[in-house]
């Protein structure tokens, strides 16, 4: 038997829907059902509660005319 087809489409379910206050909250939601960010963030989280974290940084530069 030959393996299905992929479709184009994301079922999301309507309660998920339903719930949503904000534009930001589907997003959020299609990313949490992506096993690899999922997995990312589980490492992150154990690398952070035994101490191996990375500082933050910023990645905004600093305004070129010297106003800010």
């Amino acid at each position: 038997m030959a393996p299905a087809a992929k479709s184009d489409t994301i079922e999301i379910p309507t309660q998920a829907l339903l719930s949503v206050e904000t534009l930001d909250e589907p997003q959020d939601w299609l990313t949490a059902q992506n096993p690899k960010v999922i997995a990312e963030l589980r490492a992150a989280h154990r690398e952070d509660s035994v101490g191996k974290f990375k500082p933050w940084k910023s990645r905004h530069l600093a305004c070129p005319t010297g106003s800010k």
